[in-house]
C-alpha cells in the first residue's frame, strides 16, 4: 500500500532492473539492495508537497538525503532502460492472435478483424495548478493534469497525461503512445503526434486499422464511433455497441 504497487509487480519490477549497470560499480562501499532503492523511489513517486521532501524521505527510509535522490536516479534510469524492450512493434504472428480475439469477440470472421489496435487518452492529474500556464493544464473533468495518448491491443485500456496510447485488445499491451499534451488538449490533437497517424506504414498492412471513441477523426487507419447525431441512427448505434 506505501508503494502504491502490487507485490508481484514490485518483485517483477526488482528482476527486471537489478542487474542493470547503474547498480553497480567498483567501490569498496556497496550499494543499497536494488530492492530497497526501489522502494524509496515508489514511495518517493507516490508523494507531493511537504511529503515528497528529501528531508521526509530520508528519516522514513533512514537514509541520507543524497540518497533519495540517487535512488530515484538509478531506478528511474533502470526503468527507462527497458523501455524498448517494452515497447516494441508486434510480429505478424502477434498481430494474427489479436486479430483471433476479436473473431471470437463477435462470434464471426469479418474485416472488423483488421482493427487490432485501440487507442484513447488518460490524463495523469497533478496534485496543484503549474505555475506556468496553469489554466491550460485544466481539463474538462475539473482537474489539473498532463495528457497521455496509448494505443493497445484492443482488450486494452488507454492512457492519456495527455497520453495519446495505442494497446492490443487481448492483453492491454501498449504498443504507441504520444505524451506532454496539457489536458485541456482534445485526443484528437494528441493522437497527431503518436506513430500510427505519422508513421502508419509502421503498424498497419492491408485493411488494417485502429479504434477510437468519437473524439477521433474517421480515416483509413483509424474507425471511430458514429458523432452526434448520427449516433441516434438505430442502424448507427448497432454498430457503435458492437
Amino acid at each position: 500500500q506505501m508503494l502504491r504497487v502490487h507485490p508481484d509487480v514490485f518483485n517483477l519490477l526488482v528482476q527486471l532492473i537489478q542487474d542493470n549497470p547503474v547498480f553497480h560499480n567498483n567501490s569498496h562501499n556497496e550499494q543499497a539492495p536494488v530492492a530497497f532503492q526501489l522502494a524509496v523511489t515508489l514511495y518517493r513517486m507516490g508523494r507531493y508537497g511537504n511529503g515528497a521532501s528529501w528531508d521526509d524521505l530520508a528519516r522514513i527510509a533512514g537514509i541520507a538525503k543524497g540518497s533519495v535522490q540517487n535512488y530515484t536516479k538509478r531506478c528511474l534510469q533502470a526503468i527507462n532502460d527497458l523501455h524498448d524492450h517494452v515497447f516494441r512493434l508486434p510480429s505478424a504472428e502477434e498481430k494474427e492472435v489479436e486479430k483471433l480475439w476479436i473473431d471470437q469477440q463477435l462470434g464471426v470472421q469479418c474485416l472488423w478483424r483488421e482493427g487490432w489496435l485501440i487507442y484513447d487518452g488518460t490524463t495523469v492529474v497533478l496534485p496543484v495548478e503549474p505555475h506556468y500556464y496553469g489554466d491550460t493544464y485544466f481539463s474538462y473533468k475539473g482537474d489539473y493534469g498532463i495528457a497521455l495518448q496509448v494505443r493497445k491491443y484492443p482488450s486494452y485500456i488507454l492512457l492519456l497525461t495527455l497520453f495519446q496510447i495505442g494497446c492490443t485488445p487481448s492483453n492491454l499491451r501498449i504498443v504507441d503512445y504520444s505524451h506532454s499534451h496539457t489536458a485541456s488538449a482534445h485526443d484528437t490533437l494528441a493522437f497527431k503526434h503518436t506513430a500510427a497517424y505519422q508513421h502508419p506504414q509502421w503498424l498497419f498492412a492491408g485493411e488494417e486499422f485502429c479504434w477510437g471513441d468519437s473524439a477521433y477523426p474517421l480515416s483509413p487507419i483509424c474507425i471511430p464511433i458514429h458523432h452526434h447525431p448520427a449516433s441516434k441512427v438505430p442502424c448507427n448505434r448497432i454498430f457503435d455497441t458492437c
